[in-house]
């Protein structure tokens, strides 16, 4: 009897403790509150606290929820197992959406407000959800999409006050919407752009297929997709979100069996000498055109406008699929190549700050070009000004460009030194193994035997020397053989050969008398310099070749190489194979070859006789020419 009577007041203290502890309305806690301050119907209002509570009352901009709309701990977690939805509505918009309250994350199928928590390290952690869902018949009231006031009394168990908390949530249910769209099929590639202004945009996303593609968190960005022609109907779909989840989906429907006629964007169109016509033309599927000009008189060919002058014509486009749209355009046709800049300075160092060459009015664009040992002589920078900041290329060039894109005649070589030169003293040159500089003072200097300018070298003479090549020395260049300018030339003689091998060599004032240019490399330069009867230039895959104010009595045969370049030049004989192009100016020749992809142009010169072989283009401009033999496949334009 008095076992089970101590076992009765043991039992009774325990209940006391328990119930002692929910209550703690005059003890001296720090109460924590936290809630989020933003919501929408996709992400939930979070309630989270530090301490025990029984119940809560809400109040949401003054009107109070119901406590008959909010189920109890044991029918929430019924509900949360079984799945099924039930219908006490706590907060709707007007979007036929009501808000419900969850617990610790999970999501419920129903519309209810349950108690709960996880003990954390030292505290005790509720957590309640607020959240929407589909509104249910019983819904207290619609939320509206903007700023709230949201009062919480937390209850214990008798329905004392045990904290209160007041603050502004924002209800947000308006998904980002893009203020600017457009999708374009376009050589075969769907390009789609967008544009959001909503300040809490978060991701769009493509979707096909419910399967996602890409994403972007950029406020304007696009996205490109390669279609298959004639694959039927396919849907994709544009997902917007913003920071809580509120979506809008942009469908898009693309029909890929249909082909239409290509689109003429450009109202003037302009020609280089080359005939490549610079304008804008759409089509779905293609980006290869057949282009035709029907000036009134006749239909042509792009290039015939180069023959004679037209301002204006209908131009003629047909895709792959001979779908045919035409359009009056105005013209732009070049009629003369673009002179070489002048540069202020051609041997500089890497601490000059700015590279600068003279002002032409006649033109407005210019080009900056370096060597890639992958792409040769490529453009680098496009400029409007006659200068530019130091880059600190091993070698630069500069050309003008006209409006229609034609490329005039390179610049002198600008050439940056890094490395201090030793100047050479004896007057035989057996090794190069740095820098090396031969002074006019010291001159004559003789090569007897076969010498290597290594990578990375430059071998560096001034003007007025004498250097002979003894008993068929051959100079192999694969660093920078350089013979500056100057009022003495520089002579360079014997029975010997200068070969390339992958180097640059550029020649200023200098007469070469029986020396053979051969190799391949980066560059060969020459400019008021000669060649005679027994000197020649024989090279295979040369990157460019210019010759300036020079005059060359043997042969030139030039095989695969991105740019010949005459000006003011004698040639008796030059032989072109593969040459990307080739630009002459105020030369004359006694012989010119041209086959095999090569491409010219002839400016006020005077050839006696030409030869065009198969696959290759003229266009000749002011030019005479006595004697002229066109082969097969190739192009042949002659203007006066």
């Amino acid at each position: 009897m008095l076992k089970l009577v101590s076992k009765i007041v043991l039992f009774s203290m325990l209940i006391i403790l328990l119930s002692g502890c929910q209550y703690v309305g005059n003890s001296n806690v720090d109460f924590e509150i936290v809630i989020p301050t933003k919501i929408s119907p996709n992400i939930p209002l979070t309630i989270k606290t530090n301490f025990y509570y029984e119940n809560v009352e809400i109040i949401i901009d003054g009107e109070e929820i119901a406590p008959s709309y909010l189920m109890s701990e044991e029918e929430t977690f019924s509900s949360l197992m079984d799945g099924e939805e039930a219908s006490s509505s706590i907060l709707m918009d007007d979007e036929e959406t009501s808000s419900s309250i969850f617990m610790d994350g999970e999501e419920a199928a129903s519309s209810s407000f349950l108690m709960g928590g996880l003990r954390g390290e030292g505290a005790l952690t509720k957590t309640l959800f607020l959240t929407g869902g589909p509104r249910g018949k019983e819904a207290l009231y619609n939320i509206n999409d903007g700023l709230h006031t949201i009062n919480i009394k937390f209850l214990d168990n008798k329905n004392r006050i045990i904290t209160e908390y007041a603050t502004n949530i924002t209800f947000d249910s308006t998904p980002p919407k893009p203020s600017y769209f457009n999708q374009e099929l376009s050589a075969g590639n769907l390009n789609l752009e967008y544009k959001v202004d909503e300040k809490d945009f978060s991701e769009v996303s493509l979707y096909y297929n419910e399967t996602e593609l890409a994403s972007s968190t950029s406020l304007q960005d696009s996205f490109s997709i390669k279609m298959t022609k004639n694959s039927g109907i396919k849907n994709y779909v544009l997902q917007f979100k913003d920071d809580v989840e509120n979506t809008y989906n942009h469908p898009i429907e693309i029909d890929t069996d249909i082909d239409k006629p290509p689109v003429i964007n450009s109202d003037i169109v302009s020609v280089n000498l080359f005939s490549e016509i610079n304008m804008k033309i759409s089509d779905d599927w293609d980006d290869n055109f057949l282009v035709l000009i029907d000036d009134g008189d006749k239909v042509k060919y792009p290039s015939e406008l180069l023959l004679k002058p037209t301002n204006n014509a209908t131009m003629i486009v047909f895709d792959s699929n001979k779908n045919k749209t035409e359009k009056f355009v105005n013209f732009n046709v070049d009629d003369q190549i673009p002179t070489p800049p002048e540069i202020t300075a051609r041997l500089i160092s890497e601490d000059m700050d700015y590279i600068s060459w003279r002002y032409d009015p006649n033109y407005q664009n210019y080009v900056v070009e370096k060597y890639d040992e992958i792409f040769g002589w490529e453009k680098i920078f496009e400029l409007k000004n006659t200068f530019i900041e130091n880059p600190n290329y091993d070698i630069i060039f500069v050309r003008k460009v006209t409006n229609n894109g034609t490329y005039g005649l390179p610049s002198d070589p600008v050439i940056t030194l890094s490395e201090a030169l030793v100047p050479y003293a004896s007057g035989t040159i057996n090794k190069v193994d740095k820098n090396l500089f031969l002074p006019q003072i010291n001159t004559p200097f003789v090569i007897a035997s076969d010498i290597l300018i290594p990578e990375g070298k430059t071998f560096l003479v001034e003007s007025g020397n004498q250097i002979r090549l003894y008993n068929g020395a051959t100079v192999v260049v694969e660093g920078l053989m350089f013979l500056m300018p100057g009022f003495d030339k520089t002579h360079i003689f014997g029975e010997g050969e200068i070969a390339l091998n992958g180097g640059t060599i550029i020649a200023y004032d200098t007469d070469f008398e029986n020396i053979k240019f051969t190799g391949k490399g980066k560059l060969l330069f020459l400019k008021n310099s000669t060649l005679d009867n027994y000197s020649s230039i024989d090279t295979q895959s040369i990157g460019r070749i210019c010759i300036y104010d020079s005059s060359i009595s043997d042969y030139v045969k030039i095989t695969n190489s991105s740019g010949v370049y005459t000006n003011n030049t004698y040639l008796k004989e030059i032989s072109l194979n593969n040459v990307a192009e080739s630009l002459f100016k105020n030369s004359t020749i006694d012989l010119f070859n041209s086959s095999i992809n090569s491409r010219t142009i002839m400016e006020t010169s005077t050839i006696k006789l030409m030869n065009i072989e198969t696959f290759s283009f003229m266009n000749s401009i002011d030019t005479k020419i006595e004697r002229l033999n066109i082969g097969e496949y190739s192009i042949f334009l002659k203007t006066e």
